[in-house]
Order: C-alpha cells, then structure tokens, then sequence
C-alpha cells in the first residue's frame, strides 16, 4: 500500500451512534447485558484527556456506517505518539492482558477492566498502525457522537479497505470469513467512494482481484440498519 496520496482529515459527521452502542451489548448466549456502553465511554474519556489521535473501528464502526452486529471487544486504532500516555490513562481502570509484540513499542495491547468478571466482559483493543494502509485507516477518520462525547471513527472506504486485506491474509479462517462478510454488506454503501477504493487498490493484486469479486457479488438479503 506504498504511495497512498488519497487522504481527508477527520471530517465533522451528524452520526449518533448512542442506541447502536446500546444495542451491540446484547449477546443470545448470556443472560446479562454485556456493558459496551460502559467501556466505550471510558475510553473516550480517556482519549478526550490525553488529546490523542485515534479512530474506532471494528464493530463500532461497521454499526455507525450503518451495518449493526454483535460486539466482542471495542478496537481503536490509536497514533503510535500518544499510545504511551493513552495506556497510562486507561490502567486506572484497565489492566492489560495481551501484548504483541511482548516488548518493545507495541502494536496491540489488549486492555480488560479491572473489575470484568466472566465472559461477559468487554475488552479493549488499542491498536498502533503498522503499515500505509492503517495509518491511512487513522489520518481519513469521520467524526460522529456517543452518549455526549465526540467519536472519531474510521471511515467507509477505510473499513472496507482494512477488512478486504483481513480477509485475503487469511481466507481460510473464520476470522477470515467474518471480513469478508463485512465487506459483502458495506460494499454497495450509498456513501462508499467505489471509484476511490479502486484506485487505492488497483497496485495490489491481490486486495485489487478481492475488491472485484466482492464488488460483483448479490447484494446481501435484508435491511441494512
């Protein structure tokens, strides 16, 4: 994803995503609400302190672009710079549980709340961009709102990007086919800049044959909310 020149800044949006968030704590194999609210609103909080440059993604993200699902763990995407005092921050009410790599500066470190008990706890991804492509992911952020705080989250053309490069680093998986079923739903977004993503795309093969195949697929069945 070298010479990447297609990039906005973060962009003011009127997208509430407060009910979405609400709705992403319900989970069929438990018989607790799973507090995504909670988790989410601290770790805005946390990133409202610190002033740091960030973007959600993951399910967050693919609920607020209009396509809700299930939330295992909150992901966001945060600039290597101000990682280190974000982390700092979050141990107040965090404690870490994952690391990769183990030392060094990281590039993922799973956070769970001091007090989560069971497998109804939410945990939290912070990620630092490794490549071209994410840190393109963090500079092209949309803005929308939760529960009264401002929330910076990855746009359409960046979710899809990410999750097709998910996908065609490892198709065998269920990992795999969970991204790419993400793709198939945001990929006839009224709002998805198609022309754009193929020229980002059109130097990789393989994301570019992806991108293609994905693109020429049925749409899926049912109502995108």
């Amino acid at each position: 994803m070298s010479g990447v020149v297609w990039s906005r800044a973060a962009v003011h949006a009127t997208r509430d995503v407060s009910l979405l968030v609400r709705l992403m704590a319900d989970d069929p194999t438990s018989s607790k609400p799973r507090p995504v609210r909670r988790r989410l609103a601290q770790v805005l909080r946390a990133l409202e302190e610190t002033g740091a440059r960030y973007a959600i993604c993951g399910a967050v993200a693919m609920g607020a672009h209009g396509v809700r699902r299930f939330s295992e763990d909150l992901d966001v995407l945060v600039d290597a710079a101000d990682v280190t005092e974000l982390l700092r921050v979050l141990g107040r009410g965090f404690r870490e549980v994952g690391r990769e790599p183990a030392s060094g500066p990281p590039a993922q470190v799973k956070l769970r709340a001091r007090r989560a008990a069971g497998p109804e706890s939410v945990d939290v991804d912070v990620l630092v961009p490794v490549d071209a492509a994410e840190e393109w992911a963090l500079t092209s952020a949309v803005r929308g709102r939760a529960f009264g705080h401002r929330l910076d989250m990855v746009s359409l053309e960046a979710l899809v990007l990410l999750k097709l490069r998910a996908f065609v680093s490892d198709p065998e998986s269920l990992a795999g086919a969970k991204h790419r079923a993400d793709v198939l739903a945001l990929m006839h977004h009224p709002r998805l800049d198609v022309a754009g993503l193929r020229r980002l795309v059109s130097s990789h093969p393989p994301l570019r044959a992806e991108f293609e195949r994905a693109f020429a697929a049925p749409r899926p069945r049912g109502r995108r909310r």
